[in-house]
């Protein structure tokens, strides 16, 4: 299934239609399946685009129970016109439709820092099917204020993204646990933060030049070569697909996970999907104030909040590198949140409650 997603995301790109959002899907449903099981509900696939819950016990019989009604359609960022037909359908036949969006499209249309093919490919659904698709809809669902106010009159809910199961293991930063001269730092940023991060690299060069300790870790590739070069201290990982990318970060332990994400409109239009990733990594987060970050890490205390600038960052990552115990107890802390904002079982309750018709 994952590799099959892989795939319809390159079609997509190739025919310039809007990609299969896969990464959306998997963060804020599909991660839950157990969980939603255990809220009596089967999960399912509507169009390339959508998902589909409804109660599992009716699942072969062909009918539902009638206090269950017929179902809640997610369509997940986007939809192609099969996509809006398959969601009329299932409306027809008394089914809710929820609109699922984690980023702030209108935002990314309009940012010339970012790759022009995809912000065509962006604004060609905004003038296209959003219309059609908010039409359907009956309620919008997104990880931020700012996206609910943008979706407007459509009623909206708040949901954060499903936690990433991490582990609690830190036993990175122990004498004896590995490699424990080094201070590793990790960036998962993609080429949509490529500028974000070169905005901050200049500082990280600086604290590479001054700790010798520390190593750095991208997923920029050639991208970030040309804004940090590579060296025995420097990795940019080419970028993985989620099937892939997701097993290696089960695996990854590192001290320190950098979210260099510049105050704007799009980036206040995210979601904390980067402290699960952080919490998964066994990392101390460092953030920015961003809308998204500033309401939910608290400086110093489950990550640390800086300013987008050089000296910042270098600062933060120096600070962390020669304090062990400080970064340990920030990353214990900010999976500790990452387990809070993100419990799965809550998340497939939202769900729940959505199908039944109950929000």
């Amino acid at each position: 299934m994952l590799r099959k997603a892989a795939l319809l995301t390159a079609f997509d790109h190739f025919t310039g239609r809007p990609k299969t959002a896969y990464p959306t899907r998997y963060h804020y449903v599909e991660i839950c399946r157990r969980e939603l099981a255990q809220e009596g509900l089967r999960l399912g696939r509507i169009g390339q685009h959508g998902l589909s819950l409804t109660d599992s016990a009716a699942a072969g019989t062909g009918r539902a129970h009638a206090s269950a009604g017929p179902g809640l359609a997610i369509a997940v960022r986007y939809t192609t016109a099969r996509d809006l037909r398959r969601l009329a359908a299932f409306k027809a036949r008394g089914g809710r439709v929820a609109y699922l969006l984690d980023d702030d499209l209108w935002a990314m249309a309009s940012d010339t820092r970012l790759d022009p093919s995809y912000r065509s490919r962006i604004a060609r659904f905004l003038d296209g099917h959003f219309s059609a698709l908010t039409e359907l809809a009956d309620i919008a669902v997104a990880p931020n204020e700012r996206l609910l106010g943008r979706l407007a009159p459509l009623p909206g809910a708040f949901l954060h993204p499903a936690d990433l199961a991490p582990s609690g293991d830190l036993s990175h930063f122990d004498a004896g646990g590995g490699a424990d001269d080094e201070t590793r730092v990790l960036f998962i940023g993609t080429a949509t933060h490529l500028a974000d991060f070169a905005a901050v690299a200049p500082g990280l060069a600086e604290a590479l030049a001054i700790e010798p300790s520390l190593r750095l870790t991208t997923f920029l590739g050639r991208a970030g070569a040309a804004v940090l070069p590579a060296s025995a201290r420097v990795t940019h990982l080419a970028p993985m697909v989620l099937d892939a990318f997701q097993p290696w970060l089960d695996r990854a332990r590192f001290h320190v996970a950098l979210a260099p994400y510049a105050v704007n409109p799009v980036n206040n239009g995210r979601s904390i999907i980067k402290l699960h990733q952080h919490a998964v990594a066994g990392a101390a987060g460092i953030y920015t104030p961003t809308a998204v970050f500033s309401q939910v890490v608290a400086h110093g205390v489950d990550g640390l909040v800086v300013d987008h600038e050089p000296a910042a960052f270098r600062d933060a990552v120096l600070g962390l590198a020669r304090d062990r115990r400080a970064a340990r107890g920030l990353a214990a802390a900010g999976i500790v949140k990452s387990r809070e904002l993100g419990d799965r079982r809550s998340v497939a309750r939202f769900w729940g409650r959505l199908a039944r018709g109950e929000v």
